[in-house]
């Protein structure tokens, strides 16, 4: 039960800003804590569904519900996906050989790309916020991409090959009892499918295609471009595909 809780603490010190208390951090307790990574999404979902539900009742501002969204998501996280997503985006745009994008991932300095395309992805996600605040009846469905982004990032960071064996991903992969750890990951992705077909099958479907369309095109990006999976570009693929399904909710919701 021990190695349970720090397991579960390890996990949210690392990919949360959320206070956790003290642990003496081990192999043991590292083993599982990848395990416990989508419940991060899961406390952030909750607290979103949290400030709709106020927002509604207290009939606050729908642009005042959209920034406290986005500012929450990066609160609640650190920022730490979201560095990874500066982090690619300034890889990719200098269209360089394989080994120079890698070196530009760990470079901790912040690229004019990083700062135009961060700026464009948070001003979508605003935007997209401010639209479901306005048309959204049910945001359970929509809420769930949390879980589900960071089950996919997770699954992919122990089955794609891996660019390095230095950095996060790296050290928590090998950490991980994987095969057990997939499994997990594997439940969590059909849960999160379900329960999406189950609140609203049609806008459901339509945004799980869009999860998985985004989901083969990194996979494709990863290899084609930096040949293995790095902590920076699973965290690209978290903001990518939280970011598409906001915006495909956003739009159904402005035409169903």
């Amino acid at each position: 039960m021990r190695t349970f809780f720090e397991s579960i603490v390890a996990a949210f010190s690392m990919y949360s800003k959320i206070p956790m208390p003290q642990i003496n951090w081990s192999e043991k307790n590292m083993r599982f804590s990848f395990v416990f990574f989508p419940l991060v999404g899961a406390v952030i979902a909750a607290i979103l569904w949290f400030l709709y539900f106020v927002f509604r009742n207290y009939l606050l501002s729908p642009a005042f519900f959209a920034a406290t969204a986005v500012f929450t998501t990066v609160f609640l996280t650190g920022g730490i996906h979201l560095d990874g997503y500066c982090d690619t985006t300034d890889a990719l745009s200098s269209h360089k050989d394989r080994e120079e994008k890698l070196r530009i991932l760990k470079d901790p300095h912040v690229g004019a790309f990083a700062v135009i395309y961060t700026t464009a992805i948070l001003l979508l996600q605003c935007g997209a916020w401010y639209q479901i605040f306005m048309n959204a009846h049910n945001i359970a469905f929509i809420l769930v991409v949390f879980i589900l982004s960071r089950s996919l990032a997770g699954f992919a960071v122990l089955s794609f090959p891996r660019a390095r064996n230095t950095g996060l991903a790296s050290t928590f992969a090998g950490y991980s009892s994987q095969r057990a750890v997939k499994a997990v990951f594997i439940i969590y992705i059909v849960l999160c499918l379900l329960i999406m077909l189950y609140v609203q099958i049609l806008a459901g479907g339509i945004i799980i295609a869009v999860v998985f369309l985004t989901y083969a095109w990194f996979h494709f990006m990863v290899k084609k471009q930096f040949g293995g999976i790095t902590g920076d570009l699973a965290g690209f693929y978290i903001v990518v595909c939280e970011t598409g399904v906001l915006f495909t909710a956003a739009v159904m919701g402005g035409i169903m």
